[in-house]
């Protein structure tokens, strides 16, 4: 039976209900065998705990990834930030299997362009880091006698030579077989050099040294990640550094105080945002960000859909008043008062300031 119409046939049964979902993976592919599994991403409206689940449904074994439309965002994030795309390839380079709710092409689009538009350029000390695991690996086996830990050094030179690879040139990552699928697509010929030199520890030191050469050369001595989080000093900022260069949604202004920017920040974001008299924000979310807020001054109104009820829900808050906002959640600022500015202090647990805007509360793939 085709994986298709096999797959469509299982959500029908399974989840009538579903959003959308999409079958992706090497199901869909000339690389399939009589063991591929069927790569199935289902979205439902309400799934309170998002799970993956292996099952066989008729003779198929399936990798089942089911979620809502908040955490498919944020799994998609994650996924992107660990440079190993698995859900958003099975949701961007996949076939739409059903779409209820019409929103499966707009996943598509910005699953898409996420892929496409690749990892970036390797976090600080990253490529450092790999050149210095592959040039130890290659010292390990330089004086390897055992064979058996020959063997193994010699397939993690392979993977490890893969990786900075990669890195470097700024690609996608993967594990086990999409490790070896990613090379071949940036560098088939490097990828067939590393499997037929495997066996051959003089050919795959000279191929796994070709790569360090690429990369910025071996590394190992003086080679040194700083790891003192306890010496350092602290930063003062005033009322006069703080500044309007952040992230904006209309009806608002905000103004950075704590980041990565300003203070070197590693993980956090803080500052104060500003809506005039008779002023409401743009719909937005604060992406994988958790938001806490303390109300300085006025009266805002906080702004969401709330899943237990039909319509928009209102916090109205008051000074000394706070509001904590998950991850992803669509909301908006509101401030009633026809005569008084609403002041609050904002805490993000994300070095910068993440905003989406969106049209409406109810959209969640405006990037």
């Amino acid at each position: 039976m085709d994986p298709v119409p096999a797959a469509r046939a299982l959500v029908a049964e399974l989840f009538p209900d579903a959003l959308y979902a999409f079958l992706g993976g090497s199901a869909l592919t000339g690389r399939r065998t009589s063991r591929s599994d069927l790569d199935v991403v289902v979205v439902l409206d309400g799934l309170a705990v998002p799970y993956r689940e292996s099952l066989r449904w008729r003779e198929w074994p399936v990798d089942l990834m089911a979620h809502n439309e908040l955490s498919l965002i944020a799994y998609a994030d994650r996924d992107l930030a660990g440079r190993r795309p698995t859900l958003p390839r099975v949701c961007g380079e996949g076939v739409v299997l059903t779409d209820r709710a019409g929103r499966a092409a707009e996943v598509q689009a910005a699953m898409r362009e996420r892929l496409s538009a690749g990892p970036g350029p390797a976090a600080p000390g990253m490529l450092d880091r790999a050149r210095y695991v592959l040039s130890d690996l290659l010292d390990d086996l330089a004086g390897a006698t055992d064979p058996g830990e020959q063997a193994f050094v010699r397939w993690q030179i392979v993977q490890e030579s893969a990786r900075l690879a990669l890195t470097a040139a700024g690609r996608w990552h993967g594990s086990g077989k999409w490790l070896l699928r990613e090379l071949r697509s940036y560098d088939a010929a490097l990828a067939d050099e590393l499997l037929s030199a495997h066996d051959d520890p003089v050919r795959l030191a000279a191929t796994a040294t070709s790569v360090l050469e690429r990369a910025g050369g071996r590394l190992w001595e003086g080679y040194r990640a700083d790891g003192d989080p306890f010496h350092q000093r602290l930063r003062h900022l005033t009322s006069g550094d703080l500044t309007s260069e952040t992230a904006q949604s209309s009806g608002m202004h905000r103004l950075a105080a704590v980041s990565g920017r300003t203070a070197g920040s590693g993980t956090l974001w803080m500052g104060q945002t500003h809506v005039a008299p008779s002023t409401r924000s743009a719909d937005h979310h604060h992406g994988a960000s958790e938001t806490a807020i303390y109300v300085v001054s006025g009266t805002p109104s906080f702004v969401f859909l709330d899943p237990g009820s039909a319509g928009e829900t209102r916090l109205d808050t008051k000074p000394g008043d706070y509001i904590f906002v998950p991850p992803y959640v669509p909301h908006r600022e509101e401030n009633p008062d026809p005569d008084q500015e609403a002041v609050v202090v904002i805490a993000r647990s994300t070095q910068d300031a993440i905003v989406v805007n969106l049209p409406d509360l109810a959209t969640y793939w405006r990037r």
